[in-house]
């Protein structure tokens, strides 16, 4: 294996098949605006304006703000990607991340459309855990984080 130079891939082994970072990070936006797009644009009108009809004004009200808290959670999660691919990812790796985003991305879509709520949740909780889990058993996240740790310990 290659080892990396440069500020963003010292000391990181770089698979012989890595993407760029400028494009795993170009991947990773376009294909959570892709999903995001998809999770709002699922329901009909017809279909999202009965399930608000049946549901109520307060219940609509309140799972609508708690897709907005769940947007912000995985705003939090996409952020803690969008940070690890600034090095170096194999494909595999790339393509879980990028499964995990677009879930996480298109389930506060489907929440907010009130037709499909109970996807929703799953999709953003499925992609949310599977974030967690890979950005723990990612080989990458050590070399990384120490990285992080000595350039802020640097006077």
């Amino acid at each position: 294996m290659a080892m990396g130079v440069g500020a963003a891939t010292a000391g990181f082994d770089i698979p012989a098949r890595s993407f760029p970072i400028a494009g795993a990070r170009a991947l990773i936006v376009a294909a959570t605006m892709v999903a995001a797009f998809a999770g709002f644009a699922a329901c009909g009108t017809d279909a999202s304006a009965h399930a608000v009809l049946q549901a109520g004004p307060d219940l609509t009200r309140l799972l609508r703000a708690m897709a907005g808290l769940k947007l912000l959670m995985a705003a939090g999660a996409l952020a803690a990607m969008w940070w690890r691919l600034g090095a170096p990812a194999s494909l595999p790796w790339l393509a879980s991340y990028t499964a995990a985003g677009m879930a996480m991305a298109a389930g506060p879509g489907l929440i907010v459309s009130m037709a499909h709520v109970g996807a929703g949740a799953l999709l953003l909780h499925a992609g949310l855990g599977a974030t967690l889990v890979m950005l723990w058993r990612d080989p990458a996240m050590g070399p990384r984080l120490h990285e992080a740790w000595v350039r802020r310990r640097k006077p």
